[in-house]
């Protein structure tokens, strides 16, 4: 007769070690596979099930996986303890006990490479005749050896059926870990493919933000180049050139230090002279493309924060502008102040090709770029900045008619 709450008891103890074996699978220390496995081993020695008129006694799975994951050591401990708590529970004779486990133990340090090298469905097979093998010798041996010679027929053959039993239930536990190991693999997959890919990234952003300061020097060395520049322009340009250089090395110098970030000097930012001064820087940028740039700054303005990376946005927007008006246009920076609400508001328009809805609404997402040779860094950091200084920002576009950022700011607060 069945019972079936002993039933469900003993199959919740055999796959109990599913629960602990998922977060700490890597750990393949002997003494610790013994633990996972011993205590099944123990629990459904004490609570056999009765089954087919007969007693189911799962012993064999918890001794045969833990075996098989544990290794030789795994396997003396599981069988000694198996030894020990069967001399307390009584009724058998140990030494004859003891001899009917050899085959199994043999057949068990047979099996541990091939175990190893073998792929999940070749483990659930190698689990099923290991089970099948342990219940046929283990039971007839004992049973030869207490000189009971009718024992096969009379009682091992009417218990085949728990045996079928207790086979599938190893080869579901097997199955179960197998899928463990498989996932925990895949995912460790993932993460070093997402690590291999920050990684990418971060020199994409670090070429592509470098660029950016490049190009402005390599314009103002060709203006240089010109015989007819005048000595004050020519030292001009010479002092932006060197001031486009020195940011270029901050930009690397700020990647450099990811791991360990420093504290950003914030200080006040005069709006007219910093959209002068990216205006200037690129100038040169906006003449090789025909582009027209005109400033509108009639009011003073001061906002806070850092004034290298506040530039950097600034001028990324503006890269990004010209490079929309390929066939040249005009590119307006301006900005206006709201004193009740102490915000001002950046204006940067160009007259370009804009954008549709569906790119504007993914304007500013990681690594999202319609340029066809860019990487989306550069917009990222515009947004990154701006929020850095409490800030918004609304970008308008329609195709064919070019973009528009607003920059609300803060203003800072007058002393």
């Amino acid at each position: 007769m069945l019972s079936h709450s002993d039933f469900i008891l003993n199959a919740f103890i055999i796959f109990l070690p599913l629960i602990f074996y998922r977060p700490f699978y890597k750990r393949k220390h002997p003494l610790f596979v013994y633990v996972l496995f011993l205590i099944p081993l123990i629990i459904t020695m004490s609570f056999p099930v009765k089954l087919f008129d007969s007693v189911l006694d799962l012993r064999a799975i918890p001794l045969v996986i833990g075996s098989l994951y544990g290794g030789f050591y795994t396997t003396l401990l599981l069988f000694g303890s198996l030894l020990a708590y069967r001399e307390i529970l009584g009724g058998i004779d140990l030494f004859h006990y003891s001899l009917s486990l050899l085959p199994t133990i043999f057949l068990l340090l047979f099996l541990f490479r091939t175990y190893e090298k073998a792929a999940a469905k070749k483990r659930m097979l190698l689990v099923l005749g290991m089970c099948f093998f342990m219940r046929v010798t283990v039971v007839n041996l004992y049973a030869l050896l207490e000189g009971k010679a009718s024992f096969f027929m009379a009682s091992f053959v009417p218990s085949l059926p728990i045996i079928f039993v207790q086979c599938i239930m190893a080869v579901m536990l097997v199955f179960m870990i197998e899928m463990i190991r498989t996932q925990n693999r895949m995912q460790e997959e993932i993460i070093q493919a997402e690590k291999m890919k920050v990684v990418s990234e971060i020199a994409a952003s670090v070429a592509h933000e470098v660029r950016n300061p490049l190009t402005s020097v390599r314009g103002f060395i060709q203006l240089l180049s010109d015989p007819a520049l005048s000595d004050r322009k020519r030292q001009e340009f010479s002092a932006i050139t060197l001031e486009e250089l020195d940011r270029a090395e901050s930009i690397i110098s700020d990647y450099l230090s990811l791991a360990k970030p420093q504290i950003e000097t914030l200080e006040p930012i005069d709006l007219g002279e910093a959209l002068t001064k990216a205006s200037q820087i690129l100038s040169s940028y906006a003449n090789l493309q025909n582009v027209e740039i005109a400033t509108d700054i009639n009011q003073p303005a001061t906002v806070y924060g850092s004034k290298s990376k506040f530039r950097q946005a600034i001028i990324n927007i503006g890269k990004n502008a010209i490079e929309a008006m390929p066939a040249g246009g005009m590119l307006t920076l301006k900005y206006t102040v709201n004193e009740p609400n102490r915000t001002v508001t950046i204006t940067i328009a160009d007259t370009g090709i804009g954008m549709n809805e569906e790119q504007l609404n993914r304007l500013g997402a990681p690594y999202y770029t319609t340029k066809d040779k860019g990487t989306g860094l550069g917009t990222m950091v515009i947004f990154s900045v701006i929020r850095g200084m409490n800030g918004k920002i609304e970008v308008r576009s329609k195709e064919g008619a070019g973009t528009t950022y607003f920059i609300t700011l803060p203003l800072t607060q007058p002393t």
